[in-house]
């Protein structure tokens, strides 16, 4: 079956990468890269499921520059300086399998000349698988204007997230007319699962006819489930892989059957339709019943006057109602004496009991449950107690200080501080010496000892000194 499968990735040099090797690794060849020396694909080479491989390029292209795939990623190589700059992009595009190999070649040109070519990307394309269960494309694109010297400057409207939505949603227009145009029912949708359910819920509740109603439901039937994961190929070959995309597959059949059911059961309703939106609740109207309204006021009224009246039972009930045979019945039953009777209430869809649930749910939470709690008592209270009196938290060393000494920093930091005796610690005085008066007059002639007053200075002598 058709499925959309659109998935782009940048070949980038900064994560290592190489577009030689990326193009020889989809060509199923051995190239050369002049760049790093290396030889590209030994490992791929073998493989046969390469069925179709061209290069799209715009008209002004240099012919030199498209020989094959090997020259031009080379000469992409060597147009970028950078460590980690961008190569080019990969995109993974997945084939309708209920066409031909011929029209999915046909498809793939005219999608790439469409939206590749026509913008100035030169487009490596090969197709994989064709005639297998996974036909796929594999188109490389530069990411550099084409010049007729070579590659020009890098062109970032390539890199916005709307150019990739457009070329995801034109994709699924060219996919969609070829399908359409060789005789086939099935369609893709480049959105998401979540996206397309949401719409055919919007589109049912708007439906004006059951045939409109009923598509609708059916495709919201369908979409009600969870995406198909991607599995990588290093792990497609497990047991664990295959049990995964088994139960998906399971799960995606499921819901298709159900969608068809759905969509004939509503098709063939002749009266008005009753739908539980949100949960998907199909329920199937029991034969209608013809019952009469009780006249409350006491007047008997011919039984030609009444008027028939066309009542669907609830859904899943097994009460039936009891329709009186004969007019003296009926007259009973219309006679004004008290009974009994039971309240029936109308039967609800709980929309609104469960929007007033999700309310109180939320008022509780947010306003009854969302008071302070009161602080934890401490174990020990006389320990805490202690800590509060005798210490004090320095905000300087973000400790606790004793209280005594966050007192004496304190004061010792304040403008009026003048140290105690106690406080004063310096080293003992130096003994005191007589000093002789010494003349400061400007005399500068030397007093003349006497003999007495001159001091006895020994003379040292070297020995055998004669």
């Amino acid at each position: 079956m058709a499925i959309y499968s659109f998935k782009m990735e940048n070949i980038s040099r900064g994560e290592g990468q190489s577009s030689v090797n990326s193009a020889a690794y989809r060509h199923r060849k051995v190239f050369f890269d002049n760049r790093t020396g290396e030889v590209c694909g030994r490992k791929t080479a073998h493989k046969k499921d390469l069925a179709f491989a061209q290069i799209f390029a715009p008209e002004h292209t240099p012919p030199a520059l498209i020989v094959d795939s090997e020259t031009l990623w080379n000469a992409v190589e060597a147009s970028e300086k950078r460590k980690d700059a961008r190569l080019a992009k990969e995109f993974k595009i997945a084939l309708p399998a209920e066409l031909t190999p011929e029209q999915n070649i046909e498809l793939t040109a005219a999608f790439v000349l469409e939206h590749f070519t026509k913008q100035g990307i030169i487009a490596d394309v090969v197709i994989h698988d064709i005639n297998g269960h996974n036909p796929h494309i594999h188109i490389m694109g530069t990411t550099r204007e084409v010049l007729s010297t070579g590659f020009g400057k890098k062109v970032r409207e390539w890199d916005k997230p709307e150019t990739l939505d457009s070329w995801r949603k034109g994709w699924q227009d060219i996919c969609n007319g070829f399908l359409e145009l060789y005789g086939h029912d099935e369609r893709i949708d480049h959105r998401s699962i979540r996206v397309q359910y949401e719409e055919a819920l919007e589109q049912a509740t708007a439906a004006a006819t059951n045939e409109e109603k009923a598509i609708w439901l059916a495709k919201a039937i369908e979409t009600n489930r969870d995406p198909i994961l991607h599995i990588p190929r290093d792990r497609w070959g497990t047991v664990a892989a295959q049990e995964q995309r088994a139960a998906e597959q399971a799960i995606r059949d499921e819901q298709k059957k159900e969608a068809v059911e759905a969509y004939f059961a509503f098709k063939d309703l002749p009266l008005d339709i009753v739908v539980d939106v949100a949960s998907f609740t199909v329920h199937a109207l029991s034969e209608p019943e013809e019952i009469v309204i009780p006249d409350n006021t006491g007047k008997a009224s011919s039984s030609d006057t009444q008027k028939p009246v066309l009542v669907a039972p609830a859904p899943h009930t097994r009460t039936t109602l009891k329709t009186p045979s004969t007019s003296t019945a009926r007259a009973l039953k219309r006679a004004p004496f008290k009974a009994k009777r039971k309240h029936v209430e109308p039967r609800q869809s709980g929309v609104f009991k469960r929007f007033t649930l999700l309310l109180v749910d939320y008022l509780k939470e947010k306003f009854v449950w969302a008071k302070k709690k009161p602080a934890p008592v401490s174990v020990d209270a006389e320990h805490d107690k202690r800590i509060a009196e005798n210490y004090v938290f320095d905000e300087v060393q973000g400790i606790y200080v004793p209280r005594a000494e966050h007192e004496r920093c304190a004061r010792f930091n304040s403008d009026t501080y003048s140290p105690t005796k106690d406080e004063i610690r310096r080293f003992p005085n130096r003994p005191k010496h007589d000093q002789t008066e010494r003349n400061i007059s400007l005399d500068l002639m030397t007093p003349i000892q006497s003999e007495s007053q001159k001091k006895y200075i020994p003379r040292l002598k070297p020995p055998n000194h004669r």
